[in-house]
């Protein structure tokens, strides 16, 4: 039993109470605490018991019994027959703490529920019923594969609900999202649309970068305040409730490739290359495979946005490690470029029924945004408008401008969101003209989006769909819209889908 103070509110994660009398109660917190470790923060859970309480802090453990309180594991969490419970742990997300945060929290709170791992390398198994399948990811395939697994396992089983519980940041959701409907759509027609209940239930723990869609999906939750992301996060987890995931498709033009770097395969090596000495940074080599459509649930850019994700991955900028993004935004900036594009907006009226498509004022863009969340990291609220779960599409956009107003547009964003009340006059790129609509930051729902590059050079047609970089052909037409199909469903605080109703 943990003898230190009583955790403050911000630090519980859940409370269990028993009555060993007829007259008093014992409280179990369990709390989650940063501390330092190596110049890095690290967390801790604690276990913290409390019995014959008086007084004050009879009352305060009653509050936080009201506000935290468990008197077991949720239906999500209770693995069986009929429900398969998986934790991935991601581990090249974000700062790479996911294995120990595993180890350390996640682990111990599911051992407090009677929970206990068995390593599978399928989606199947782990069916007695207090264990759950651990997956700690090998490479940049591994939640695909699995993803794929479940998907296979969910056309046999149809019956079997999953929980997969992803340590991880938007990436891992991406790839689950992808690699699960391609899968699943493999070998059902359209119109079998399957169950709610029978989708799988994403759980995030925001163990990435921007952690774009756990920051937007938790947005509204405001009381009791949680002292850090991963607090709420395991308070979602214990206490969470479903709701079906909004997600978007883009269907690309054929000759479209995705984008990635790897690893350069070693050349067996030589008695000359044994005496030599090497850099021993890793070699890295573009990868291309032709797409024709991906799903997303966060971002879809063209312009400033996509061109910051795809150049900061770049063999020339990742030797930089973390300067590469400021390295890469300076020079964006300084170049300025106005990309040249057609872009079409299509909205939907009330009832459902489509208005458009409409083309923009513009032939010329600095940024092109389109989204159903509101942040694209914690601070960095794109899309102010944008409610959790509301699934709506909007588009964020604006002209030629010079690198200051693009910078100045950036950092009002960070300003909840000011960006979208932005107009000016006469502050465009030099060499290029004011046109129309350019005077102003673009903002406004829509159902769909088509954006048409005439840009020669392939630079400057790279697109970002969740942090996938895809290169389109000269000319090609580039697709979004809003899916009314639902394909995950996902596991929000009480409080969000409350707010539904």
């Amino acid at each position: 039993m943990d003898r230190n103070p009583l955790a403050s509110p911000g630090e519980v994660v859940c409370v269990f109470r028993t009555q060993p009398s007829p007259a008093s109660y014992a409280y179990e917190v369990l709390s989650l605490s940063p501390r330092e470790q190596g110049g890095n923060t690290a967390f801790e859970l604690r276990n913290h018991t409390i019995s014959n309480a008086r007084g004050e802090e009879q009352k305060a453990l009653q509050q936080m019994f009201n506000d935290f309180g468990v008197d077991g594991p949720p239906m999500h969490l209770r693995p069986g027959p009929q429900r398969r419970v998986h934790v991935l742990v991601s581990t090249h997300s974000g700062t790479k703490l996911s294995l120990e945060f595993y180890n350390n929290v996640v682990a111990l709170l599911l051992k407090r529920f009677g929970l206990t791992a068995s390593v599978e390398s399928e989606a199947g198994g782990a069916e007695q019923q207090s264990s759950y399948n651990l997956l700690i990811t090998q490479d940049a395939e591994s939640v695909k594969k699995f993803a794929r697994s479940l998907a296979d396992q969910s056309r046999i089983e149809k019956d079997v609900e999953h929980t997969v519980v992803l340590l991880s940041g938007d990436g891992g959701v991406v790839d689950m999202l992808n690699s699960y409907t391609s899968a699943y759509d493999d070998y059902n027609s359209p119109s079998d649309d399957a169950k709610s209940q029978n989708q799988p239930l994403i759980v995030v723990l925001p163990l990435g970068t921007g952690n774009a869609l756990f920051h937007s999906l938790h947005k509204t939750v405001k009381d009791p305040a949680a002292a850090s992301d991963l607090v709420q996060a395991l308070r979602t987890l214990v206490r969470g409730k479903a709701a079906s995931l909004p997600s978007f498709k883009v269907i690309f033009p054929e000759g479209s490739r995705t984008i990635t770097y790897s690893e350069a395969s070693e050349p067996a090596p030589t008695q000359d290359s044994l005496t030599k000495t090497t850099d021993s940074a890793p070699s890295l080599e573009e990868q291309a495979e032709y797409v024709t459509h991906l799903y997303g649930v966060v971002v879809a850019s063209y312009g400033f946005h996509s061109q910051l994700v795809w150049e900061s991955d770049t063999p020339a900028y990742r030797q930089h490690g973390a300067k590469r993004f400021q390295m890469v935004a300076q020079e964006l900036l300084g170049e300025s470029h106005a990309y040249r594009a057609t872009v079409e907006i299509t909205r939907s009226a009330a009832g459902g029924e489509a208005i458009g498509p409409e083309k923009l004022g513009r032939d010329r863009h600095t940024y092109l945004l389109a989204t159903p969340v509101s942040n694209l990291e914690k601070t960095f609220c794109i899309s102010p408008a944008s409610q959790p779960l509301d699934g709506q599409l909007r588009l964020v956009h604006f002209g030629p401008v010079d690198g200051a107003k693009t910078m100045e547009i950036m950092m009002a964003a960070y300003d909840g969101g000011k960006h979208v009340d932005m107009r000016w006059g006469g502050t465009t790129a030099q060499g290029h003209d004011k046109e129309g609509d350019a005077d102003g930051v673009g903002y406004e729902d829509i159902s769909e989006i088509r954006i048409t590059t005439h840009e020669e050079d392939p630079r400057w047609r790279k697109v970002c769909i969740d942090g996938t970089i895809v290169e389109i052909p000269a000319g090609g037409c580039m697709v979004v819209s809003k899916e009314t199909k639902r394909h995950l469903r996902v596991l929000v605080d009480e409080s969000v889908v409350s707010g539904l109703d």
